[in-house]
């Protein structure tokens, strides 16, 4: 499949990969939101991307290289996407969701060095994204810009409404779950339970994890 942001069905995909996401002005999960105002992907096209059936799996795998030592892959199953740089887990969006593991300026790099669909890469890894409260104004602002260049013809006010809730999947309103910490010999952690990086996990997975992202981010 070719996939990018000129695809309205892709597009709308990506959006439902955000499992965190809410509005508090009209207290509504951005998964109840989106059939709501748009014409959803049909049947066939989610069938081809995902697969039928989760077992056997027959979906689809993007793969972008982020440099020489580091590939992002992403497989598209049917009730959820799985996330692996080379072959170490980073996280799904599916019941069992494991995300919050990138921190913002992560992701930022990640972005900024790449010359082949940055927009595209942003909306990939942005599910795996936890941002605190002093990053907002940054957070709402790069959102809405890469909002625009999705094949979705969005109205100004539309733009506005997916911004908070694409944001509220970021940042928690209890910030003590927001902020990551770097700890001696071990480097970033958070207390996000369904995380790669929470400090509960065993102190060489972290010491591994965080070692891979640092070298995404070179």
């Amino acid at each position: 499949m070719q996939l990018d942001l000129s695809d309205k069905n892709f597009c709308l995909f990506l959006l439902t990969q955000f499992p965190f996401a809410s509005d508090d002005e009209t207290e509504t999960m951005l998964t109840d939101y989106l059939p709501e105002h748009f014409s959803m992907p049909p049947g066939e096209w989610w069938e081809e991307l995902t697969g039928k059936t989760a077992e056997p799996w027959q979906g689809y795998t993007y793969v972008h290289r982020l440099n020489e030592t580091v590939t992002f892959f992403a497989e598209f199953h049917p009730c959820e996407t799985i996330y692996f740089f080379n072959d170490t887990y980073l996280g799904n969006t599916g019941g069992n969701f494991h995300l919050s593991l990138l921190r913002w300026t992560e992701l930022q790099t990640l972005v900024s060095k790449d010359e082949t669909a940055p927009s595209l890469l942003f909306f990939l890894l942005l599910p795996l994204v936890a941002g605190n409260q002093s990053e907002r104004a940054e957070i709402e602002v790069a959102i809405t810009n890469r909002l625009k260049e999705m094949a979705l013809d969005l109205p100004a006010d539309q733009i506005k409404v997916l911004t908070r809730f694409l944001s509220s999947h970021l940042i928690f309103e209890e910030e003590e779950g927001n902020i990551f910490e770097h700890t001696p010999d071990i480097g970033w952690v958070i207390n996000r339970n369904h995380s790669e990086r929470n400090r509960q996990n065993r102190g060489e997975d972290l010491l591994a994890i965080n070692q891979l992202i640092g070298s995404a981010v070179v």
